[in-house]
């Protein structure tokens, strides 16, 4: 595994060579939003900054993974941008691009009984061109936290098959080693504890703020669903922030949009932008710290 390149830290030995500050960084659950985990990863390569760990949970866990095989944030953007429908595309361009094919593959046709789509292929198509396909492949250490359903409890997955994103009723769940397992979000939405042992700063970036349009009226059957997901994800990241607060918390401000709403990356990219200024300034006062 290649040794990721970090920052130094000031040295007090009197000549020996300084140790470098090992930075972490843990990506949250939050479905489309989690496009604005790109955003956060680009803040990282502007300053230089290759984290010595990463953690994720559900859609943080999947662009977490991507990063740390060793690909740029620039290139996840274009990754993205290959496989959703933004305003830029045309009819003609989306026909060509296949863009709705890969989708359609990507659905569950038995999705009453799991979820609207198929976790593997979504990595797959994600994954495509990227060499690494698990964890002992990847140039930076990942942790991915995701639920046991049987036993309703957190599983870290730190080695094997790169699998791990289902978000309750919309990705089927995964089995691995005789487990079931679904959303990590659903026990951690946010998992920069895995980090504090191994780094000295840790980053939680939480995308859960915001919410759709509030309409006024009683919301449908999916909004219910994944509102409800995202009241507790935020319960429980607010008692662990309070427990044991992370070196950087960033939220960003994300408003009006929904689970699946992959197609409005352009917006999401819009209003993820003082957040990443404000990991930049923050990251960087930290690494300029004697």
């Amino acid at each position: 595994m290649a040794e990721p390149s970090v920052q130094p830290i000031s040295d007090k030995s009197g000549g020996r060579p300084e140790r470098r500050r090992r930075v972490g960084i843990a990506l949250g659950a939050g479905g489309a939003k989690g496009i604005a985990h790109i955003s956060m990863l680009e803040a990282l390569d502007e300053l230089g900054v290759r984290p010595h760990c990463i953690s994720g949970s559900s859609i943080g866990a999947v662009i977490g993974s991507l990063y740390a095989s060793g690909l740029s944030a620039r290139a996840i953007k274009e990754k993205a941008e290959n496989l959703t429908v933004t305003k830029r595309d045309t009819v003609r361009s989306v026909l060509h691009d296949r863009k709705i094919g890969k989708w359609m593959e990507m659905i569950d046709a038995d999705f009453r009984h799991s979820g609207l789509l198929k976790s593997e292929a979504v990595m797959t198509g994600l994954y495509e061109g990227v060499s690494s396909s698990t964890f002992e492949e990847l140039a930076t250490p990942l942790k991915v936290v995701a639920t046991d359903f049987w036993e309703r409890r957190a599983v870290v997955l730190e080695s094997g098959p790169l699998a791990s994103m289902a978000l309750p009723g919309v990705f089927t769940p995964v089995e691995l080693d005789g487990r079931v397992l679904i959303d990590g979000g659903t026990v951690n939405p946010v998992p920069f504890g895995l980090l504090t042992d191994s780094c000295d700063i840790v980053i939680a970036v939480d995308i859960n703020s915001g919410s759709p349009t509030d309409t006024g009226k009683v919301p449908g059957y999916f909004d219910t669903i994944f509102g409800s997901v995202q009241i507790f994800q935020q319960a429980i990241v607010e008692r662990e922030i309070r427990a044991h607060p992370p070196d950087i918390y960033i939220k960003p401000d994300l408003r009006g949009f929904r689970t699946l709403q992959f197609h409005k990356a352009d917006e999401i990219y819009r209003q993820v932008q003082p957040a990443k200024q404000e990991l930049k300034r923050k990251l960087g006062a930290m690494l300029e710290t004697k």
